[in-house]
């Protein structure tokens, strides 16, 4: 797949692999932002172990205070916890970023990358977040880093009549955007995501989200990190 358009300069010295979709000869579709949402399956008992293991620490620990109104957020040491939940689930992170960052060749090869081929080494931080009732997260990116990650761990119980009770808010990253409504296109629409236990949204770190107030009773749990590629293998 390749776009019928010109899509700029290289970076020197980095190969170029486009990820524009043409449709037809003449027409193409451009400016791709790479999301990826999976929910795994069986990860009951995982989840138990991981709400056990930051609600002990947030007795502990008042706290980090950065995107998050209310609430509580640890330091972001996750991917060295002890657990084994959380060594499980930084596994799953690594082959969810795999994934989406063999992209480029999959769409190059058109093929599907071995997901061990694509990822050399990475640097990561990660951090558990508990919202309760009101609390949220005011619009951020992770600046300076590739790939973020969330991960749901338990999601409460939303009250009705909240139509963006705890939703994840990723923004279209084009700024006017918005300003040019045309039928039956959602330019400048964001994705509002409805999280649900064992849910995991990667997107580009620079793609501005919040999350909107949870109102409802027990504990809105989620891991966030980020991750950034060292090294890429070429094939």
């Amino acid at each position: 797949m390749g776009s019928a358009v010109e899509t700029g300069p290289p970076v020197q010295g980095e190969p170029v692999v486009s990820l524009d979709i043409a449709i037809s000869p003449d027409l193409s579709l451009i400016f791709p932002t790479p999301i990826s949402i999976r929910t795994l399956v069986g990860v009951d008992a995982i989840n138990a172990g991981l709400e056990q293991a930051i609600l002990r620490r947030r007795k502990l620990d008042g706290g980090n205070r950065y995107s998050n109104v209310g609430g509580w957020q640890s330091t972001s040491d996750f991917l060295d916890w002890p657990e084994p939940e959380a060594r499980t689930l930084k596994n799953e992170v690594i082959r969810a970023v795999r994934h989406i960052n063999a992209m480029p060749l999959m769409m190059q090869q058109q093929r599907t990358v071995e997901l061990g081929q694509n990822l050399v080494g990475f640097r990561g931080a990660g951090w558990a977040n508990v919202n309760e009732n009101g609390d949220y997260n005011t619009p951020h990116i992770h600046s300076g880093e590739q790939w973020s990650i969330v991960y749901y761990v338990s999601t409460g119980a939303p009250e009705p009549g909240h139509p963006l009770n705890g939703k994840l808010e990723l923004r279209d990253p084009r700024p006017g955007a918005h300003f040019g409504y045309t039928r039956g296109f959602t330019f400048g629409q964001p994705l509002e995501i409805d999280p649900k236990p064992g849910m995991m949204v990667v997107f580009p770190a620079w793609l501005e989200h919040w999350v909107h107030p949870f109102f409802g009773k027990g504990r809105r749990i989620s891991i966030a990190m980020n991750m950034t590629i060292e090294e890429s293998s070429p094939n």
